[in-house]
């Protein structure tokens, strides 16, 4: 695949699923064609319903194809709607994948691989169980698609200028795969979780200690990503190899899979700023949440790190909205009603506020950033601060264009050196409240 498009296509795909995807018959379409060459259907649908992230693909040959026949299916449906926006994926892959995959299919379509059968199960309190499965199940399991990984419930995502992907340390995978086949690796739990959607489907049986998840199901690596894949690698070099994976099995929502991800950083720290978004318990973030949920303008600029403005794929992280939030709105989220209240407001405003400087914010926003600070991470603590003044004003849409246009956002501006900001570095609690000051002066 052309490197440097990946990603662009990636956009691409998620903007079309967004603006199409409610209508059915655009996902069926996608998965009969999927049928048709005897490929499982299961995963675009996947896509379709976002328990399959297009981020977490990686350049490994079989994700790269299956990327190739969802676009090439996506196109195929929408045409015959008369919508010729996809019609150019085959220019974001080699002409070698495009003659390789453009009529691929396999001599037949896989079995049915549900119902998952865990035997041995014991059920250490509701919703939580423990079992074990051969390194063989565990690949089956992996072959067949049916270990998502979620990166609500993982680590992050490791972000850079080129691409967007799972977090894995190749060198660690090769170390654990070197342990598995020397015998050495000690054999410590991979923990999944049955995403607790509404959707899924399982039962528990205590006489037989059988554990049966159906079709429907969706099975989330909690922890155990570098392992999984270790597993794949041993497996590659020795299919006969006899090696036991305990398995802890829950049935947690993905708010209660992110209080989960607390316990496991006691073995493996995960990035604080990836932890601090998920606790629940915070104000600030039940309101970042919602947010988020009205796929606004604000929401489609909002990564879960600052490594992801970085390297130009948004403008501001969760971590500093959530701060300013809970900075300039917290006497006010003690009830889920205000929270709902003030998180359609701030929606609401940074919907007019991005729609009036279009350029800046949506159309072409890393060009301007070269030369302005009017999109840059730390002034999202001032636009929210200034969300809260013009709050309940009937003329804040007057005031807030005012205000934006009485600011010099050009980088040379010394006044922003004078106030701490440089380029897109943390600022600290002196620097921020400048910047609340500056902006709360309408």
């Amino acid at each position: 695949m052309l490197k440097d498009k990946e990603q662009q296509l990636k956009l691409k795909l998620k903007n079309i699923i967004h603006e199409f995807g409610y209508d059915n018959t655009t996902k069926q379409g996608v998965m009969n064609e999927f049928k048709s060459r005897n490929l499982d259907s299961l995963r675009p649908a996947w896509v379709f319903s976002e328990n399959l992230d297009l981020e977490t693909l990686s350049d490994v040959e079989d994700d790269v194809r299956f990327l190739f026949l969802f676009s090439l299916a996506l196109n195929k449906t929408l045409k015959e709607k008369n919508i010729e926006i996809l019609s150019d994926y085959k220019s974001y892959f080699t002409n070698v994948e495009i003659n390789n995959w453009e009529n691929y299919s396999e001599e037949k379509e896989d079995e049915n691989i549900f119902p998952l059968i865990f035997k041995n199960t014991t059920e250490i309190f509701p919703g939580y169980y423990q079992t074990s499965a051969t390194a063989q199940y565990i690949e089956k399991l992996n072959k067949a698609n049916m270990l998502i990984y979620n990166p609500n419930a993982q680590r992050g995502m490791k972000v850079t200028k080129k691409k967007i992907g799972i977090s894995i340390d190749s060198k660690k995978v090769e170390q654990i795969e070197n342990r598995i086949l020397e015998g050495e690796q000690f054999p410590d739990d991979l923990k999944f979780n049955i995403l607790k959607n509404g959707e899924e489907k399982f039962n528990y049986n205590p006489k037989t200690k059988i554990l049966t998840i159906f079709e429907g199901s969706i099975l989330n690596i909690l922890d155990g990503a570098h392992r999984n894949a270790a597993n794949a690698l041993a497996l590659s070099k020795n299919p006969d190899l006899q090696f036991i994976w305990p398995i802890k099995i829950s049935n947690f929502t993905e708010i209660k899979a992110h209080n989960f991800m607390v316990q496991i950083d006691r073995q493996t720290p995960i990035p604080k700023d990836v932890i601090s978004i998920k606790d629940y318990s915070k104000n600030e973030n039940l309101v970042l949440d919602k947010i988020m949920d009205s796929h606004g303008d604000l929401a489609n600029v909002t990564k879960d790190t600052d490594a992801f403005v970085k390297s130009d794929r948004g403008l501001v992280s969760k971590p500093i909205l959530a701060e300013a939030i809970k900075d300039n709105y917290d006497d006010q989220l003690d009830s889920a009603m205000n929270r709902d209240s003030i998180a359609n407001w701030i929606v609401e405003f940074t919907n007019y506020l991005m729609g009036v400087y279009s350029d800046e914010f949506i159309v072409n926003p890393y060009e301007i950033k070269k030369t302005s600070y009017i999109n840059n991470l730390n002034m999202f603590y001032g636009y929210i601060a200034l969300s809260a003044i013009l709050k309940d004003n009937k003329d804040w849409k007057k005031v807030l264009k005012q205000k934006i246009d009485s600011i010099d956002f050009s980088i040379d501006n010394p006044m922003w050196r004078d106030l701490g900001i440089i380029k897109e570095n943390k600022i600290g609690k002196p620097t921020k409240n400048k910047l609340y000051k500056l902006f709360m002066e309408v």
